[in-house]
C-alpha cells in the first residue's frame, strides 16, 4: 500500500484475491491504520500565479516531526525551467524549521508545473517532493483598461 500523502490520516485499502480453492474462490484482504506524519509542510505546494512582469514568490515551511528528525542535505528541481529556489537553514536547534523559497522566472504568459526534490538524511523518507505550479497571465491591454462611458444603446 502506498501511503504517500496520507501522513496524519487514516487509510483503509481492500484488495480482492482470487484463489483456486473451490470452498473460498475469493478472499477480501483489508489493511487499515493511521499513517504517521513525517513532516509538516505549509503550504503543501507552491502556487505562483499572477501577471507577466510581477514578482511571484512563495515560502514553504518544512518542520520535521519530533519522532522523525531529519536534515535536508540537497535540493534539486525536476526541470527547473521556470523557477529559482533556495533553502533557508534553521537558525534555532528546536523546533527545526526549514524555509524553501521559490520564485517564478517565466517571462511570458502560460502555465507550468514542476517539483522540487528535498533530499534528506532519513532512511524512512529520503526524498520529499514539493510541487510548484505556475499560472502567468498576460497584462491587460491598454484598450481593455479604458473605461467606456457615455455610450447609449440604439434600438
Amino acid at each position: 500500500m502506498n501511503t504517500n500523502g496520507y501522513g496524519g490520516r487514516s487509510v483503509k485499502k481492500t484488495i480482492v484475491v482470487s484463489t483456486n480453492d473451490p470452498n473460498q474462490p475469493i478472499i477480501n484482504l483489508t489493511m487499515s491504520g493511521t499513517v504517521k506524519k513525517f513532516a509538516v509542510i505549509t503550504p503543501k505546494f507552491a502556487r505562483l500565479a499572477g501577471k507577466v512582469g510581477e514578482t511571484l514568490e512563495q515560502d514553504i515551511i518544512i518542520v520535521p516531526e519530533p519522532e522523525f528528525p531529519f536534515k535536508i542535505k540537497k535540493i534539486k528541481a525536476k526541470r527547473g525551467e521556470f523557477i529559482k529556489y533556495f533553502l533557508i537553514e534553521p537558525e534555532e536547534k528546536k523546533p527545526i524549521k526549514y524555509i524553501l523559497h521559490v520564485e517564478n522566472t517565466k517571462s511570458d504568459a502560460g502555465r507550468y508545473a514542476d517539483y522540487i526534490k528535498l533530499h534528506t538524511d532519513s532512511k524512512i523518507q529520503p526524498i520529499l517532493n514539493i510541487g510548484v505550479y505556475g499560472y502567468i497571465k498576460e497584462k491587460p491591454s491598454k484598450v481593455s483598461q479604458k473605461k467606456i462611458s457615455g455610450q447609449k444603446g440604439t434600438n
